[in-house]
């Protein structure tokens, strides 16, 4: 015996039938019928079918009613190749097949993803989960954006209804914060006595070169034969290309070395000769992997053992690549040489997330000018406070 399934909102139910088919298997399906009565007398018709001995819902291989979200969604997943695939698979799988998957591509409308934002605002009982920041909603409408340009290029989608979302009604971007970094320097030699090897290295390439985690895993003998000129190369994130090489034409980024960076990185790169690491072989190789690269979570484990030991509390990416940042802005680098070094496209990326190190001190002669004075006053007497130049003008 068949059932009806209710979905959707009140202003816009969608009815689903499910119902056992000629092959033994339950089945659930989009009826596309407006009212609970019209589904029911389709579930009728369905079921009429089955007992003939036929397919409950016969439709061409090709037909629009086939090409559901959900199918649509987990074929794409699987064509990703970018740096976060994993991720974004992942969020496809928790986020969007569950909301898409019983619905066509052209049911899919704006007042349909706002009220899927609003839900990840909230949190689900049913489930346990705790409603999502605006960030990761945003990220998730992204997913989905990028999901529906694929389907475009491919035929099942005509337009994209998440370029139709109003620009006030998306997901803002979070307040920036100050972020803490580890300002004390003599820190980092404490620290790397108490990691294991090699990440003790890792993280001081990290701290004094600003590597993201897979740019140091991924690191070749080839990469650091120029410490003696104080830099460093950097081809690969791990295994893949770098996060900037968008079109994988094998980009590279120079990065500056520290001062002392051939003595403490020296005798680990002589164990790695006499071993026979030549040229492209790994620097960090990982035992555990069959000698591949180190993972993302095996570093940071690793730095959650250290973190009690700080006074303040400092993730993996705050410790190394954030302060790497924050220290040369606090020095006074220029914005050009901080940004070419951390690999971003331009200064405007390095000035977004960091434009409270870039200018906050001002010349004497603007900060003159502000008080309402002459601009080169002979003395401080001559200088008369703005709220005392009201009090004589009023007077």
């Amino acid at each position: 015996m068949g059932s009806l399934v209710r979905r959707g909102s009140r202003a816009n139910p969608k009815w689903f039938v499910k119902y056992k088919d000629a092959d033994g298997r339950y089945k659930m399906r989009l009826s596309h019928q407006p009212t609970r009565e019209q589904a029911r007398k389709y579930l009728a018709q369905i079921e009429a079918r089955v007992a003939a001995g036929k397919i409950g819902i016969e439709e061409a291989p090709d037909s629009d009613a086939v090409l559901l979200a959900g199918e649509l969604l987990e074929q794409w997943a699987e064509t990703l190749s970018n740096r976060n695939a994993r991720d974004d698979r992942s969020r496809v799988k928790l986020h969007l097949v569950p909301k898409f998957k019983g619905l066509r591509l052209s049911e899919i409308s704006v007042a349909m993803l706002l009220d899927w934002v609003d839900q990840q605002r909230k949190p689900n009982k049913r489930s346990k989960r705790q409603p999502l920041g605006e960030g990761s909603i945003r990220h998730n409408l992204n997913i989905l954006s990028r999901f529906f340009a694929w389907a475009i290029e491919r035929g099942h989608a005509e337009v994209n209804p998440v370029r139709q979302i109003p620009q006030g009604k998306r997901p803002t971007q979070p307040q920036k914060r100050d972020v803490p970094w580890l300002e004390d320097d003599s820190l980092v030699p404490e620290l790397m006595d108490l990691l294991p090897e090699p990440v003790d290295l890792m993280f001081y390439l990290g701290n004094r070169s600003g590597l993201r985690t897979g740019e140091i895993a991924g690191l070749r003998m080839a990469d650091l034969g120029y410490l003696a000129e104080g830099a460093i190369r950097v081809r690969y994130s791990y295994d893949g290309p770098l996060k900037e090489d968008k079109r994988k034409e094998g980009k590279v980024k120079w990065v500056p070395a520290a001062e002392d960076a051939e003595s403490v990185l020296g005798p680990w790169l002589d164990r790695r000769k006499r071993e026979g690491a030549r040229g492209e072989a790994l620097v960090f190789p990982c035992s555990t992997r069959g000698n591949g690269c180190y993972g993302k979570r095996f570093v940071e484990r690793a730095w959650d053992d250290v973190r009690p030991h700080l006074e303040q509390d400092l993730t993996w990416y705050q410790a190394t690549r954030h302060t790497f940042t924050t220290r040369g802005l606090e020095a006074g680098a220029s914005l050009d040489e901080v940004s070419a070094a951390l690999g971003h496209s331009s200064p405007v990326v390095t000035k977004r997330y960091y434009d409270h190190f870039i200018r906050k001190s001002f010349s004497s002669t603007l900060r003159r000018s502000l008080g309402g004075g002459p601009t080169e006053p002979s003395s401080e007497a001559d200088i008369i406070p703005l709220a005392a130049k009201r009090r004589i003008d009023s007077g």
